[in-house]
């Protein structure tokens, strides 16, 4: 008998995803989703089943590992949706395959490679900047008494950090920030060849004038065998910042605020203790994630997986919203407590888990933490300009809507 197939486009995803994905993590481990046109994928909904998938070397990244695999990866689907030029295509597939699409030596290698990039002593480093880049963006909402939180605020902020991390001149940070706008906004292919073309200048300009940024230290980073990146693999891995680190930071500033303006009790027990706030920006990460899932897994032989067969070449995907809200893990776990203590490794799935935890964790907590605090505890005015019921949000995917707009009032 065949297994029921979900669609996470159905309204109940929409209007109560918490809800929506309780009664799929209660009802099955693993449930079949599936939308029209598109093979059917496992979906992952309990927690520590989600961090054990994603640790499992039997399901990888790169569909082309899988022995006697047949059709398209997730590049090659992703690259198939998008009407890229010719000339443009099989070059672009090598940068969008990047860290997070590749497994085992290949992974191990890149990640060996790019770790230093983001050491804690670099990513220290920039919290200066962050500081006043904040404080320049807030004094701008406070002259005008308000505006976009997300427009006006975390998105650029986010954007100027990233472009500062990776060592864009001041020059030309503008620029690249509208680019990554337009690709937030969907214009994808022109971005992605405008981020593009601005790597490879960057790398060309580092090559011959090295500063104390991303670029340049994976322009000189070597490993004990002599191996370095190549420049598309720079350029893969200044893709991957703006795709997975700048966009997701921006809206989970909005989505923390919201959830404490939604909390005010929780609030104010964090104006009473600011130094509190490193630790509940965990609590926050958990409840306001706004990345719905993991990127695919495929599973490389015919493997039994929380007491479901998966067949060899079959998908599988963990949801991060259904993993962060498992009672089993988390008690009353709708409910936001700052001061959740959790066991070592029984923490939230936001960065991921296994190999491909997430390499630029440290920098999202930063600036999270720089974000919230120049927010709500430095400045006690922020509040929302319209009512809670009359948000907007963006059209709906994967059973998450994210925010089209945070309108706020700021003194």
């Amino acid at each position: 008998m065949a297994e029921p197939i979900v669609s996470l486009m159905d309204p109940e995803f929409t209007h109560d995803p918490i809800g929506a994905y309780g009664r799929l993590r209660e009802n099955s481990p693993l449930v079949r989703i599936g939308n029209p046109g598109a093979p059917p994928v496992w979906l992952v909904t309990r927690c520590d089943d989600v961090k054990a998938a994603l640790s499992d070397p039997r399901f990888v990244t790169d569909y082309s590992n899988v022995p006697g695999h047949h059709g398209l990866g997730v590049v090659d689907q992703m690259l198939a949706v998008y009407d890229l030029p010719e000339e443009f295509r099989e070059e672009f597939r090598g940068y969008a395959n990047n860290m997070m699409f590749v497994d085992g030596k290949d992974h191990a290698r890149l990640r060996r490679l790019v770790t230093p990039a983001f050491a804690v002593r670099r990513i220290k480093a920039l919290r200066p900047g962050m500081e006043e880049i904040s404080a320049q963006l807030l004094d701008t909402l406070a002259a005008k008494e308000g505006g976009d939180l997300l427009e006006e605020y975390s998105s650029p902020l986010t954007g100027t950090v990233i472009c500062e991390l990776i060592g864009i001149d001041k020059a030309d940070q503008p620029h690249m920030r509208k680019l990554m706008n337009d690709y937030a906004n969907g214009d994808v292919v022109s971005s992605a060849q405008g981020m593009v073309e601005c790597a490879k200048e960057l790398i060309a300009r580092r090559r011959i004038e090295p500063a104390e940024d991303m670029i340049s230290t994976l322009v000189r980073t070597r490993d004990e065998s002599g191996d370095q990146l190549s420049e598309a693999e720079m350029i893969a891995m200044v893709l991957l910042l703006v795709w997975a680190g700048h966009h997701s930071t921006s809206h989970f500033i909005p989505n923390a605020v919201l959830t404490l303006f939604d909390h005010p009790e929780q609030l104010e027990r964090l104006r009473a203790a600011p130094e509190f706030l490193p630790h509940a920006i965990d609590e926050l990460m958990r409840l306001a994630n706004p990345v719905p899932l993991a990127s695919p897994r495929y599973a490389t032989e015919d493997v039994e997986f929380a007491g479901v067969q998966v067949r060899r070449g079959e998908a599988l995907t963990g949801s991060y919203l259904s993993a962060n809200y498992d009672p089993r893990v988390f008690p009353d776990p709708e409910r936001c407590d700052l001061g959740r203590e959790m066991k070592r490794g029984q923490g939230h799935v936001s960065f991921g888990a296994g190999p491909h935890y997430c390499v630029g964790a440290a920098l999202a907590k930063l600036e999270s933490e720089v974000a919230l605090g120049d927010l709500l505890l430095n400045r006690d005015g922020l509040e929302l300009a319209v009512k809670r019921e009359e948000l907007e949000y963006t059209d709906s995917t994967l059973g998450v809507h994210l925010l089209a707009r945070l309108p706020v009032r700021l003194k």
